[in-house]
């Protein structure tokens, strides 16, 4: 009998050994995983995931651009055009947006879902106000106001349990352009609705989005600090460094004249915070703004560059195709984020296409995906493994003792 257990006992201890050592192969392929031929990235690994936004092309169907996505991203920002806040929860029902999330779910796409209490109608900054409110519902201290946008948080949280949720994108435009006296409102609101919440979904990692390049144009840094950092899980900044002084000179107008601190300083004000890079690209249109294909990728890699020693959770380019074709650049409705995706809307790969797609293929250390994680769990297994074998032999000597 003891010689049958020593020899299961070897069996065990052998295909445990083979466990672990595929766990470390599986690692050590990882980490040496081949970038694109011919392309250098100023990183080798990444703590971050990467996103982009499935834009449509001219010919191609949704299950084929949402595949295009879903082969250079981990996430991608859940947007519903000309779908006020409060409707969010009835449309996520409607059996269009189920079959939508689907397809994202099988592109290999986390969804990043996304709440936001403000608007553009007719050029001008709005608070977005529910028409069946009370006439006095005039900002965001209304008490029913607030009480609905919890419920469409709270119900979103419970129903999709999201890893990412957004609850106001760029909210430095409302102070600017739409009411600064109603912003501290809308700070308390963020508290609330982060404890409501994480109530029913503690795992959705809650966050809120600045313009930085207006934050720094503007001096706003002091929008950050008004946000309690117990009751926020990430800070979100959208970055279009080309844009600034638009529709005059550009500021920046190659990626090189970007100031080396331009994105590390913010860590002066997100504390130890996560940081995601919601919107970030540069356009090809010189047309419109002096740009190119050369200079998409000269920011990419500027950007990698001057960001891996922060605590980085996302970074997503703004569009997978462009808004408009070659063509439109001369309509006068044009704006240079037309033209910032990774593809041409024809379809045409740009040259940050390839960087983009190494960028993708860079080895990735989230926590929940970790190499390390795979390590740990194999050694767990095995101690675990080696301690039955260990009980099985003491309960045999036991039983002869007898």
């Amino acid at each position: 009998m003891l010689a049958t257990i020593m020899k299961k006992s070897k069996a065990t201890s052998f295909a445990l050994i083979f466990l672990f050592v595929t766990a470390i192969c599986a690692v050590s392929s990882n980490v040496n995983k081949v970038i694109c031929e011919g392309i250098s990235m100023p990183i080798t690994s990444r703590s971050f995931l990467v996103g982009v936004t499935p834009t449509p092309n001219l010919n191609g169907t949704l299950e084929e651009i949402y595949g295009t996505a879903g082969a250079v991203a981990d996430v991608m920002n859940l947007w519903f055009v000309n779908v006020p806040w409060y409707n969010t929860t009835e449309h996520l029902k409607k059996p269009a947006t189920q079959w939508l999330l689907g397809l994202i779910n099988s592109s290999g796409l986390t969804p990043i879902f996304e709440l936001n209490f403000w608007a553009i109608v007719d050029g001008k900054v709005i608070l977005q106000i529910p028409p069946y409110l009370n006439s006095t519902t005039t900002n965001l201290g209304t008490l029913e106001f607030r009480q609905l946008w919890i419920e469409q948080a709270v119900n979103i949280s419970r129903d999709y349990q999201p890893k990412y949720f957004c609850i106001g994108n760029e909210v430095d435009t409302y102070y600017w352009n739409c009411s600064q006296e109603d912003f501290d409102n809308y700070v308390s609101l963020v508290s609330e609705t982060y404890d409501a919440v994480k109530t029913v979904s503690p795992e959705t990692k809650v966050f809120i989005v600045f313009r930085l390049d207006t934050v720094d144009s503007y001096d706003g840094w002091f929008l950050i600090e008004k946000f309690d950092k117990n009751k926020i899980d990430l800070f979100g900044f959208t970055s279009y460094p080309y844009m600034l002084g638009y529709p005059g000179p550009a500021l920046y107008e190659k990626p090189s004249d970007i100031p080396t601190n331009y994105y590390t300083r913010v860590m002066n004000y997100t504390g130890e915070k996560p940081i995601v890079f919601s919107e970030i690209g540069w356009t090809s249109s010189e047309l419109l703004r002096g740009g190119s294909e050369e200079e998409q990728v000269e920011f990419l890699l500027w950007f990698l560059e001057h960001t891996k020693d922060m605590p980085l959770e996302i970074v997503s380019w703004l569009c997978l195709y462009d808004l408009r074709t070659v063509e439109e650049e001369t309509d006068p409705n044009a704006k240079p984020n037309d033209f910032v995706g990774l593809i041409y809307k024809n379809g045409t790969k740009k040259a940050i296409w390839s960087y983009w797609q190494s960028l993708y293929e860079v080895p990735c250390s989230v926590p929940e995906f970790s190499a390390q994680w795979i390590i740990l769990l194999t050694l767990i297994f095995i101690m675990l493994a080696v301690a039955s074998i260990n009980r099985s032999k003491k309960l045999f000597k036991q039983s002869n003792a007898r």
